[in-house]
């Protein structure tokens, strides 16, 4: 590639990080940390509980 495709390039690249085509506001939190970390707690805690109970039935159906 030419030293020239390469500027045009670069400054294509540069005006799409300025203005981007996707919508990057879908992506950032709405919710404070403190929220969002009881979130994943919960879900930790739904999926420990679900490892247990499929570990119990495993259990009771080699009986």
């Amino acid at each position: 590639m030419t030293e020239k495709v390469k500027n045009i390039l670069k400054g294509a690249g540069s005006i799409m990080d300025i203005a981007p085509a996707t919508n990057y506001k879908k992506y950032v939190p709405q919710k404070n940390t403190t929220k969002r970390m009881e979130g994943h707690w919960r879900r930790v805690g739904k999926n420990i509980q679900t490892a247990i109970e499929r570990f119990s039935n495993e259990q009771k159906a080699k009986k």
